[in-house]
């Protein structure tokens, strides 16, 4: 009975973050729209630095929290990818020896994935997550649903892309119709199992975009 109770509040909340997130999209000025997806957090110093696959313009924002102190490591995500390897955090000022890697996710649940037992390897308590400013919102759905059974805290700090602002629904509106597109889907898909076929479906080309 206890079951079922959980179960159904757990629906309950998915329902009403999707109402909630099309209402969004309908009757909000397009910049609160955006601002939604812009989710943001102050950096503070923290155990390791997760930076997302999927954008190269990300590693900048990795190698300008390492540089200022706010974790001694960095882990990188898809770490085979272009703009996520090895050499290419080198190149921003990261050494070596302060870099994890992680090779095998191919989408933003997979990066929260496949950075778990990493994190809890290592014994860390914490970390910053940084991804694109467009890209936050999901990946903060993505590493709540997969650390939800762990005691390790999160800090989301994102890269602002220069031409995708609160203000540039019509240059971007491809991109924020995706990306809303996904977080929908997300609140459905975003746990192991069964629906693992609709979920890769979803994500297929999260590694590709901006």
């Amino acid at each position: 009975m206890k079951k079922w109770i959980r179960d159904n509040r757990s629906m309950s909340v998915v329902l009403f973050g999707i109402v909630f997130i099309i209402c969004t999209i309908l009757f909000f000025p397009k910049s609160r729209v955006i601002d939604f997806l812009f989710y943001e957090e102050v950096p503070v110093k923290v155990d390791v630095i997760v930076l997302l696959s999927g954008d190269s313009f990300r590693m900048q924002k990795a190698a300008e929290l390492y540089k200022a102190g706010y974790a001694d490591k960095v882990l990188l995500t898809n770490a085979l990818a272009s703009g996520s390897t090895i050499e290419y955090a080198e190149s921003f000022g990261i050494p070596r020896d302060a870099l994890l890697t992680e090779n095998e996710a191919t989408s933003t649940f997979e990066n929260a994935l496949y950075s778990k037992d990493i994190l809890l390897l290592q014994g860390f308590d914490s970390a910053i997550v940084v991804t694109s400013n467009y890209h936050m919102r999901r990946s903060k759905l993505a590493y709540d649903r997969v650390f939800h059974d762990t005691d390790i805290s999160f800090t989301y700090v994102p890269y602002h892309h220069e031409d995708i602002t609160r203000d540039s629904w019509g240059e971007n509106k491809t991109t924020f119709k995706r990306e809303y597109r996904k977080l929908i889907g997300g609140y459905f898909l975003y746990r192991e199992g069964f629906l693992d076929p609709l979920r890769e479906k979803l994500e297929e080309d999260d590694m590709e975009e901006i």
